[in-house]
């Protein structure tokens, strides 16, 4: 699953969505979302990664990656 930082800018929404495209994962739109509720929703669709575009000055900036383990538990990767 791939999803950007919170309230990103369409650009790097955009990046994220090719990204997912490109690598064969699912585009979440974050919102306001938590990591907590994007970790519920990854472990509830069965996914063991979450992949984070990170934007700086409005830009796409940084890949953060967190896993997800069956019970609900999670770590930076």
């Amino acid at each position: 699953m791939i999803t950007t930082s919170r309230y990103a800018t369409s650009e790097t929404r955009k990046h994220a969505k090719k990204l997912g495209t490109e690598n064969g994962e699912r585009y979440l739109a974050r919102g306001k979302k938590t990591i907590r509720q994007l970790v519920e929703w990854a472990r509830k669709n069965g996914e063991e990664f979450i992949t984070i575009l990170e934007e700086k000055d409005k830009q796409p900036a940084e890949i953060l990656k967190i896993k997800v383990n069956e019970v609900g538990d999670w770590s930076w990767a």
